[in-house]
């Protein structure tokens, strides 16, 4: 079986003064029906990076969803940036590594960050689904679920990423770089019920299991 690292959202709990890692129990059955190891990541930038992650020797990384990217939204919080300083240096050892990177929604948006794209508010994409236009090989869900504030114009992609799939705005729900073996989605396959075939398929292909 293959081993994926995954990231995880931070919570603070305030009445303890404690930063938790936490993430969806989902992900984890998502992965038993695969057969891949689930490795978690913990949100300690640099001591994780330089002296624990060499060890686990993983075939490949998940940036999941969850939680606000923009540093210039409201809700964006001491515990945002940690992670975001966390999957920076993760981000830089797996390309370093050729460690092939999936990126969730949140994870697609930062991937799209990381290389110098953009990111824009987006109205009517929390708690909703909709279609997508596939322009790639890969078989995706025809329907996808939505669970995101910001989004990613077809413009503001970085010049050497291809844009695999759009929703019907025109705003890009998949896209890949393959010089640097990285992909990212803007839908949740953990959050469906069941999990959707497609899904189960592309995560197979992306991690080579």
């Amino acid at each position: 079986m293959i081993k994926i690292g995954i990231t995880q959202r931070v919570h603070y709990i305030k009445e303890f003064g404690e930063y938790r890692d936490q993430l969806d129990q989902k992900w984890s059955e998502l992965f038993s029906e695969i057969g891949i190891i689930q490795i978690l990541l913990p949100n300690n930038s640099k001591l994780f990076i330089n002296n624990s992650i060499d060890n686990f020797k993983l075939n490949g990384v998940i940036l999941s969803g969850g939680e606000f990217l923009n540093e210039h939204d409201k809700d964006y919080n001491d515990g945002q940036k940690r992670r975001d300083e966390f999957e920076n240096s993760l981000v830089t050892y797996c390309i370093k590594k050729s460690i092939p990177i999936l990126g969730i929604c949140r994870g697609m948006q930062f991937l799209n960050n990381f290389f110098g794209g953009k990111i824009r508010k987006v109205n009517g994409h929390v708690a909703s689904s909709h279609k997508i236009n596939n322009f790639s090989d890969f078989s995706f869900p025809k329907l996808v679920n939505s669970f995101h504030n910001y989004g990613i114009n077809n413009k503001d992609v970085p010049n050497n990423f291809e844009i695999l799939a759009t929703d019907q705005e025109g705003n890009v729900e998949a896209f890949s770089d393959k010089e640097n073996n990285l992909m990212g989605i803007m839908w949740h396959p953990e959050r469906n019920n069941p999990f959707e075939d497609n899904d189960i398929k592309l995560i197979k292909r992306v991690f080579n299991s």
